[in-house]
């Protein structure tokens, strides 16, 4: 085998197996879906101590696959949203800006609003909203 037929099937060979990678990095669980987080209806892990955190407005808390934001002043369910952290892209888990009060998926870079809509792709919808309950000075989430 002469030396460019050598470098044409190396380099051949390189490409497929990279675009596999790049393939399988964008590719979702076997179902095609974000495994989900809670179970539907109940309530998540410890919940939020609104004595201690989300005090301002515009404050977050993200942990256990969601994102809960304060809104507006007063310990009310209109007080705050809650939206699922896991991007419907891929399965990233997206951040909140609070600067920007907007979401941001640092995989693909799909980017989504204040109201968990989506602004830009490659997601094709946006955030999955969640209920949330308050139970005396503590928010809980429900899937």
């Amino acid at each position: 085998m002469k030396r460019k037929e050598f470098l044409t099937t190396l380099t051949g060979s390189f490409s497929v197996a990279c675009l596999a990678c790049l393939a399988q990095a964008c590719s979702k669980d076997e179902n095609g879906a974000p495994a989900p987080i809670n179970t539907p209806g109940a309530s998540s892990g410890s919940g939020i101590n609104l004595d201690t955190d989300l005090k301002s407005v515009n404050s977050y808390v993200a942990k256990n696959g969601y994102i809960v934001i304060r809104t507006a002043t007063g310990n009310t369910l209109a007080s705050f949203v809650a939206y699922s952290a896991v991007c419907p892209h891929a399965g990233a888990t997206v951040e909140y800006n609070a600067n920007t009060s907007s979401f941001l998926c640092p995989a693909h870079g799909s980017t989504f609003s204040a109201t968990g809509a989506l602004i830009q792709g490659p997601a094709t919808r946006g955030l999955a909203k969640l209920e949330i309950e308050i139970l005396g000075s503590t928010l809980k989430v429900k899937a």
